[in-house]
């Protein structure tokens, strides 16, 4: 055992209610900012050997720097860079217009019946083909026989019941 005496170890034990007893917490402050310093030091070596490994190989695979900036992304006079790269818009989604142009484009071809070329109609307009089908439905109803009603005689009687 340590060199302290019985007495000593007993009035660090707190005796509380229900007959609890604990001893008072022993936090050995030294040790922990040890490890707290230690840790930061660790950290920050790792992180400088992190960005010497990120340098060295950048240089291996771009040894005459970075590429050059895409003239798609580079901005014109105008401030306006490209709507589209592959399939990524790069404009903010405040500030496209895109779909919509798009979609009022579509329509509008669908109601002129435009193809591809837009000086030539090849197809029935949108509005004027519903028109025709549902002309076409109203004389096909009006064509059909009414059917006729039927008759109380041809009606099966049901069985009395007893």
């Amino acid at each position: 055992m340590s060199n302290k005496s019985q007495v000593e170890v007993e009035s660090r034990v707190i005796h509380g209610a229900h007959g609890v007893s604990s001893e008072e917490d022993h936090i050995l402050t030294g040790k922990v900012m040890q490890v707290g310093v230690g840790s930061i030091i660790i950290f920050i070596v790792g992180g400088i050997w992190a960005w010497r490994l990120q340098v060295a190989t950048t240089h291996e695979f771009a040894p005459e720097g970075p590429a050059p900036i895409p003239a798609l992304i580079t901005p014109d006079k105008d401030h306006r860079t490209a709507y589209e790269i592959g399939i990524v818009n790069q404009r903010l989604f405040q500030q496209d217009t895109h779909a919509e142009e798009k979609i009022r484009s579509q329509q509008e071809a669908l109601d002129k019946g435009y193809a591809e070329d837009r000086n030539v109609v090849s197809r029935t307009p949108l509005n004027q083909a519903m028109d025709q089908v549902i002309a076409q439905q109203a004389a096909a109803r009006q064509q059909q026989p009414a059917a006729p009603a039927p008759t109380p005689e041809s009606q099966p009687t049901p069985a009395p019941q007893p």
